[in-house]
C-alpha cells in the first residue's frame, strides 16, 4: 500500500509541474565564469533572468557530445511594458564558426545567435501551476559539432533593461523532493512575473500530497501490526 501511495504521489507531482524545471542559482550567472551548471541538457530546465546594468546576459553552462541535438527557448513575462521586449539566445562553444559577438566569447569557442526581432506575435503560454503567463519567442534545436563544454546565453540587443527567461531541454522531469521547493519555485517566478497574491493551485497540489503521504504512512502502520 506504501508503495502504491507514492506512486499516486509521484502521478500528482508530475500532472501538476510546471512546463520547466526552475532554478535559481546562488550567485547571478552573468558570464561565463559564473555560468550555471546544467547537468542533464536534455531535462526542461529555466532560469529567469533581470537584464540591467551589470548583469547583461544570462549564462548557462553544460557538457555535450559531438552531433547532441540541445533544445533552447526564450521567453518573456507578459508584462505591458516588455510587449515589444526581444531579447536574443545564443548557444556557444566549438566548432561554431561565428566569433564575432557583442561580448568577449571563451578561448576556442564560437556562437550561433537566434534573435528574436521580427516576432511580431509571439506565442502565448499559460504556466498553469505557478498562475503565470509568458510569450515565447523563439525556439530552436541544435546539434552541437563537437564534444566538450557550452553554453547557453540571453542577452538584450544593446543592454536594453528588461525581463526574459531562457530554458533548455524537453523532458520533464520532476521527484519527490521537489514537492516541498514547490512553494519556494512558485514565488519567485510568480514575483518574477509580477503576478500578486497566492496560487490556489499550488495549495491544491500541496494538500494532495499531504493527503498521499499521511494515507501511505497509516498503511504502512497497518501492515506492521497487523
Amino acid at each position: 500500500m506504501l508503495r502504491t501511495a507514492m506512486i499516486i504521489l509521484g502521478c500528482l507531482v508530475a500532472s501538476s509541474a510546471m512546463a520547466h524545471r526552475p532554478f535559481f542559482p546562488d550567485v547571478t550567472p552573468t558570464s561565463p565564469e559564473t555560468a550555471a551548471v546544467v547537468l542533464r541538457p536534455e531535462v526542461s530546465q529555466v532560469i529567469y533572468h533581470e537584464v540591467a546594468a551589470g548583469a547583461e546576459q544570462v549564462w548557462l553552462t553544460f557538457e555535450a557530445e559531438a552531433g547532441q541535438e540541445i533544445f533552447m527557448q526564450i521567453g518573456i513575462p507578459v508584462i505591458d511594458r516588455l510587449e515589444s521586449y526581444r531579447p536574443t539566445m545564443a548557444i556557444v562553444g566549438p566548432g561554431f564558426t561565428e566569433t564575432e559577438a557583442p561580448f568577449e566569447l571563451p578561448p576556442g569557442c564560437g556562437i550561433q545567435a537566434f534573435g528574436t526581432d521580427e516576432v511580431v506575435e509571439p506565442r502565448f503560454f499559460a504556466e498553469k501551476f505557478t498562475g503565470t503567463d509568458s510569450w515565447i519567442l523563439r525556439d530552436e534545436t541544435v546539434a552541437v559539432p563537437e564534444s566538450g563544454t557550452y553554453y547557453l546565453v540571453a542577452y538584450a540587443p544593446g543592454n536594453a533593461p528588461g525581463k526574459l527567461w531562457l530554458s533548455i531541454g524537453k523532458e520533464e522531469e520532476f521527484g519527490f523532493s521537489d514537492l516541498g521547493r514547490m512553494r519556494g519555485w512558485t514565488r519567485k517566478v510568480r514575483e518574477f512575473h509580477e503576478v500578486q497574491g497566492t496560487w490556489p493551485h499550488l495549495q491544491r497540489v500541496a494538500v494532495g500530497g499531504m493527503a498521499v503521504l499521511f494515507a501511505g504512512l497509516i498503511s504502512l502502520l497497518m501492515d506492521l501490526f497487523d
